[in-house]
């Protein structure tokens, strides 16, 4: 399987750690993850990473769904006329219209910026500089007004509207998901919990909160059995992996993800995965979100904050009674792997 270049059309691939195709703008470094061309025009994903300052001023996508997730760091994300201390394991959604800018504000920021539609997120590469390194320059980086008095190129859904406010009054994140799809920043580890078994499955973004485009779902839980392998005929998958080490089946290879690699899964493609170290989490935005449904099913309604050490049954006989309505076809047995942590 390729890793760390772009397909250009739809393939299951995937990008190590901040190794896409890069760009510096605004004091960051763009790596591009996902462009609309791999994607059949679904979605745009990039990895920004910089320092102190560095961002993007007041824009605004007309089409786009943005959803925004920090790795490291501290971000001052400012969405409307309200301003937010964003930190490690938080994410933001941000529906088409409005306006939101964001500045870094640690020496090192990393953050993961997930965009539907293939133009919003091509404004990344058609405003940056194309670049070789893997951190913003130690001098001279640039910062989030580098864009101001500038237009956004025709064609990338952005309006570019204005600087950051100086001195924000932050907001700290909230704890509960809205009930429509309205601009909202959700604090790490909180949102809708399912337990499946030894895992946690947390939505931060639901269709109700994204008009039926897309989720945003972690997972979490401890080194155990590969899965069985399965495909999807009607939505995309993608695993980015935040902790821990995970071994994926993809097609006809079997991989492993560290924390900042990511796999994209095409619709169609057989894939599994396993969970190989004590801790292990993930990310993935499922386009378009038909599949919510599936873990509802499969999952039971979870109070608590990290899995369980004394799990329960794993309850895929619910989905087998209604698998008729689910987007998933089972195929058989996982294959055999060593799940013991290292």
């Amino acid at each position: 399987m390729e890793f760390n270049v772009l397909p250009g059309a739809a393939a299951p691939y995937g990008i190590r750690n901040g190794q896409g195709p890069r760009h510096l703008i605004g004091g960051m470094v763009a790596s591009t993850y996902a462009t609309g061309a791999e994607t059949g025009g679904a979605f745009c994903l990039h990895m920004l990473s910089g320092g102190k300052g560095a961002g993007l001023p007041m824009i605004r996508h007309a089409e786009a769904f943005t959803s925004l997730y920090v790795m490291e760091g501290a971000i001052e994300l400012t969405i409307g006329s309200d301003s937010y201390a964003v930190i490690a394991g938080d994410t933001a959604s941000i529906p088409p219209g409005t306006d939101y800018g964001f500045r870094m504000d640690r020496h090192r920021t990393v953050a993961m910026i997930f965009q539907t539609g293939g133009a919003a997120g091509s404004l990344f590469s058609a405003m940056g500089a194309p670049y070789q390194g893997f951190i913003q320059p130690a001098t001279d980086a640039g910062q989030a007004g580098d864009l101001l008095g500038l237009s956004a190129p025709e064609g990338s859904d952005t309006d570019i509207l204005g600087p950051l406010p100086k001195a924000p009054a932050l907001q700290r994140p909230g704890k509960t998901l809205p009930d429509s799809a309205q601009p909202y920043v959700i604090e790490s580890g909180e949102g809708e919990r399912l337990v499946v078994a030894d895992q946690i499955f947390n939505f931060a973004g639901r269709n109700p909160q994204t008009d039926g485009r897309f989720l945003t779902l972690f997972n979490e839980g401890p080194q155990g059995d590969m899965i069985p392998p399965h495909k999807h005929l009607k939505h995309d998958e993608m695993f980015l992996c935040l902790d821990g080490r995970i071994r994926m089946k993809a097609g006809d290879e079997i991989l492993e993800l560290s924390p900042g690699d990511w796999l994209f899964v095409p619709r169609g493609t057989p894939h599994a995965f396993q969970f190989l170290t004590p801790y292990c989490r993930t990310l993935g935005w499922l386009i378009p979100g038909i599949f919510e449904d599936f873990f509802f099913t499969l999952g039971d309604r979870y109070d608590g904050h990290v899995y369980p050490q004394d799990p329960g049954p794993f309850r895929f006989d619910r989905v087998l009674a209604k698998l008729d309505q689910l987007d998933i076809v089972p195929l058989g047995a996982p294959p055999k792997g060593d799940g013991a942590a290292t």
